[in-house]
């Protein structure tokens, strides 16, 4: 499992580290139903994905893949 370190003071967009060493973005897309949060990873390691919540601490997200099931802990720090 990667952990994902994120700000929760950074609401709408922000640079995460990855337990791996590795970066990504997280940024807010509005949708019908409120604020979704899109994860995009630069070093294609990971794949990106959608939550359609806040990043709460300790939540785990799992994400099916082509190349089988990728789970991410999110971490507030």
């Amino acid at each position: 499992m990667t952990t994902i370190y994120v700000d929760p003071s950074k609401k709408k967009e922000q640079v995460v580290q990855l337990s791996d060493g590795s970066q990504g973005l997280m940024y807010a897309k509005k949708q019908k139903g409120g604020t979704a949060y899109e994860f995009k990873f630069t070093a294609h390691l990971h794949p990106s994905f959608l939550i359609t919540h806040v990043p709460v601490d300790g939540d785990v997200e799992n994400v099916d893949t082509i190349d089988g099931k990728q789970s991410f802990k999110i971490a507030l720090r």
